[in-house]
């Protein structure tokens, strides 16, 4: 017992910056099942760490996948927020008595008197086109950064690694879009990754990873229920 103890702390306290990763990122997924958006600013505490440690672990896609999500977190959480459309009167312009123009112009008329405001994006389902899009992209990745990660130096598992790198890329897209079916992508990557990481030693974020399993699960439901209220 008490060497097993020993070995968590020797772990703990040489591994400090993947435990700042990973509870940054349990956090960032989280909120993100709750469709809350501060998500994407504990994602982006828990991506800025990962681009070293997966880099360090020969994890290059990973790597490569964690400098994307940075960028495309600080997309997303912008279009979160602004994604939406709706349209408010406008103020600004005279109103016409309906009374006195042809219905058609009226109709027109009106279109005129309202602005179209950016608002917050709503959760809906993903369009079929882009089922089949995604589908076609994440398969085509994982052949391409397959290749392209053999032919690195100490790449370890370079296509499981071109896996999680090509549909994570998908299912982040997805996210970012606010689609509910983004939740089915990132368990089947999750399974995946669980397996991935404990192979290569990475406990703390093992761990993270089979949480976000359950996680995405609940972010699946929670979001369906989020988009009936609605």
């Amino acid at each position: 017992m008490e060497q097993l103890i020993e070995s968590f702390l020797t772990y703990f306290f040489s591994h400090k910056l993947e435990l700042f990763a990973a509870l940054t990122g349990l956090i960032c997924v989280w909120l993100n099942t709750r469709n809350n958006h501060w998500g994407w600013f504990f994602g982006i505490l828990s991506v800025v760490p990962y681009i070293y440690i997966f880099f360090n672990a020969g994890l290059y896609g990973d790597s490569i996948l964690s400098a994307f999500y940075f960028v495309v977190s600080i997309w997303g959480w912008y279009h979160w927020l602004f994604g939406g459309k709706k349209k408010e009167p406008d103020t600004e312009d005279a109103k016409i008595e309906s009374s006195v123009l042809d219905k058609n112009v009226v109709e027109e008329l009106d279109n005129n008197f309202y602005k179209e405001e950016n608002t917050e994006l709503p959760i809906t389902n993903m369009p079929f086109k882009f089922w089949i899009a995604s589908l076609v992209i994440g398969t085509a990745g994982i052949f391409g950064f397959g290749a392209w990660f053999s032919t690195l130096e100490n790449a370890s598992v370079p296509y499981l690694d071109a896996f999680t790198t090509s549909f994570s890329v998908v299912a982040q897209f997805q996210l970012a879009k606010r689609w509910v079916e983004n939740w089915i992508f990132w368990f089947i990557i999750d399974i995946i990754c669980v397996g991935l990481y404990y192979y290569k030693g990475l406990y703390f974020t093992t761990g993270l990873y089979a949480v976000f399993l359950v996680l995405a699960a609940l972010g699946y439901f929670e979001w369906k229920k989020q988009m009936v209220r609605k």
